[in-house]
């Protein structure tokens, strides 16, 4: 599968055919499917009738994508990406409400496998449309982060996920009494996330809190400084992951700052109680604020001394598709962010036992194209 930016060059240009490019992603959703069960439902007829119908000079013209299953249909995200010209197959599976890194279908029993490895998971909660991305069927699919969502099927699947900002892309609903979850998408190439996410930013209607648009940002080039955990919990990474993403630290300056964050686990839950509009006494959210004013604190003064935060993206690799309860807390190193709201991109750091290693990269808040432009450097083509 082309990059999204090569798809709609090529249709702007005219040496691609609209059509054509959505019914080879189609035949591949078909015949991937029923081995990594990615799917919870094709469109093919929708699909082909917005390739027939597709402005050639859209900023993503004829590019393929899965949307996240259950996404509103009025989401601004959808909204905007089907304005510039994508083009929705259908719709991915998700995880279940709750925490967790495995998925399986809402419409059946089967879990969503990894491709990297069919016995392995490929995240939770967007793990369908991570999974369709890794296997070259689309090049992008939207997603939800409020404790990972983004970040660790692509830390799992070898891919890019990007939670800008909170309010960076708006939702459909506002920004709840939480305040955890933003929008976004995950892709296999770093330009065409970034793309995708400009597209969907800015005010809307249904989301008065929304960020101001957000322009593609030309990316520094360093140096850069960044401070280096390897955990922000008392819960231990895979020591082969942390190995692996100290070796990919080498295109930056590591320096030793302190770092105390106030552990974000009851807080998480309050805040997620919240947003899902379910009862939270006032005990309980006055202490999820303070944990998050406290911890803003913290990471500002970090961000006063190094351009970025870095740690493992998930403290293991991808574990196997059916153990959930074992591995509940895989995603730890991510919850802090949608906690204080800051940007957090995951990015390729290599393979450990031939399976993906993500880097996680954070940066000031509302300072998006620092996180970016790190991940950048770090990033390795896996």
């Amino acid at each position: 599968m082309l990059s999204a930016g090569e798809i709609a060059a090529g249709v702007q240009a005219g040496s691609l055919d609209a059509v054509k490019v959505i019914e080879e992603a189609l035949e591949a959703a078909r015949r991937l499917d029923p081995v990594l069960h990615f799917l919870e439902e094709l469109d093919g007829e929708r699909a082909l009738r917005l390739a027939k119908e597709v402005d050639p000079s859209g900023a993503l013209a004829g590019v393929p994508f899965l949307v996240k299953a259950r996404t509103p249909p009025e989401s601004p995200i959808l909204e905007r990406l089907l304005a510039a010209g994508a083009i929705p197959i259908g719709t991915a599976t998700r995880a279940r409400p709750g925490p967790g890194s495995q998925t399986y279908g809402w419409n059946g029993s089967e879990y969503t496998r990894n491709p990297w490895d069919l016995t392995r998971s490929s995240g939770g909660s967007t793990a369908g449309g991570a999974a369709a991305v890794a296997a070259g069927v689309v090049p992008l699919a939207t997603g939800g982060d409020s404790g990972g969502s983004l970040r660790i099927p692509a830390s799992f699947c070898g891919l890019v996920g990007f939670k800008g900002t909170l309010g960076r892309v708006p939702r459909a609903v506002g920004r709840a009494l939480g305040g955890l979850t933003t929008a976004g998408v995950i892709g296999a190439n770093l330009d065409d996330v970034m793309l995708a996410t400009s597209l969907a930013s800015g005010p809307h209607r249904l989301d008065p809190t929304a960020l101001p648009h957000w322009p593609v940002p030309i990316l520094a080039d360093g140096p850069f400084r960044v401070a280096y955990l390897s955990s922000l919990s008392a819960y231990a990474v895979d020591p082969g992951v942390d190995r692996v993403v100290r070796d990919c630290l080498s295109v930056v300056e590591v320096v030793d700052v302190p770092l105390e964050l106030l552990p974000t686990d009851d807080a998480w839950q309050a805040l997620s109680a919240l947003d899902a509009g379910r009862g939270v006494n006032a005990a309980e959210a006055s202490c999820a604020r303070q944990v998050r004013d406290r911890n803003n604190t913290a990471l500002a003064d970090l961000f006063d001394v190094v351009d970025a935060l870095v740690t493992p993206t998930t403290l293991t690799v991808a574990h196997g598709y059916d153990q959930y309860n074992e591995n509940i807390i895989v995603g730890d190193p991510c919850w802090a962010f949608n906690v204080t709201g800051h940007p957090a991109v995951s990015v390729p750091a290599g393979l450990l036992d031939g399976l993906p290693v993500g880097v996680q990269v954070v940066s000031r808040y509302g300072d998006d194209a620092t996180a970016l432009a790190v991940a950048k450097q770090l990033m390795v083509k896996l």
